[in-house]
């Protein structure tokens, strides 16, 4: 669309990135670790579970989206000590229709003429590349955690199809294979090690599968990049 720059006059053209469906285009990050984008890789995996954010109830604006969770927390949460007077709130940093860019462990890759790329742990050792490791600092075969991968190097997007609260331990044999999980025997058990694997021994108390906290559910599908 155009439009007139008020402050000299002229008449400049403004452009409106749109996705597929019409919307606003918005790429963020999310981080996945090894073991997850293999099963992205393979189409195996087509939701996440990530940990609610919660805050006391009187921190709530009814106009800005947040999620309102009907039980009350027994926890506060910021200064450690018992509150079963509040509520708690989440608000999900992604939307149905955001775009999503996948960080995961990575590693630079320059051949003698200068020429720089990327490879991925997912794929295994790179050894089709005689050059490769962290060009910027000059170490050879050094793999970088996902939290630095910068945008450029990303090689997965994903759609994001619709979002959800639920308890942790709701999740059913169905949900099990979205998030990866291989094989109906056992999958309870899979999963639990898996969710465990990915918190910090101080946080298992909180956010572990025994705690069953709420967390949000993100469905996904993977599309191209240029979409």
């Amino acid at each position: 669309m155009e439009g007139i720059n008020k402050k000299d006059g002229r008449n400049i053209k403004y452009v409106k990135i749109v996705d597929y469906e019409g919307g606003c285009k918005v790429e963020k990050p999310i981080l996945f670790n090894t073991e997850m984008v293999k099963a992205i890789l393979e189409g195996r995996k087509t939701c996440t579970r990530r940990i609610t954010k919660f805050k006391p109830y009187a921190a709530l604006d009814e106009t800005n989206g947040d999620f309102e969770i009907c039980e009350p927390v027994t926890r506060n949460f910021f200064r450690g000590k018992l509150d079963f007077e509040r509520w708690a709130i989440a608000k999900c940093k992604y939307k149905a229709g955001d775009v999503l860019y996948v960080r995961e462990t990575w590693a630079n890759t320059w051949t003698p003429d200068g020429e720089e790329g990327f490879v991925y742990r997912a794929d295994g050792e790179p050894s089709e590349f005689p050059y490769w490791g962290n060009s910027k600092q000059c170490k050879d075969k050094v793999w970088r955690p996902s939290i630095h991968m910068p945008k450029s190097a990303a090689r997965i997007f994903l759609k994001v199809k619709g979002v959800r609260v639920e308890k942790l331990q709701g999740l059913d044999y169905q949900g099990a294979l979205g998030e990866g999980i291989v094989g109906y025997d056992g999958w309870t058990s899979k999963f639990k090690e898996l969710w465990d694997s990915t918190l910090k021994k101080e946080q298992l108390g909180l956010y572990g599968w025994n705690s069953n906290p709420w967390v949000w559910v993100i469905e996904f599908e993977r599309i191209d990049s240029q979409k």
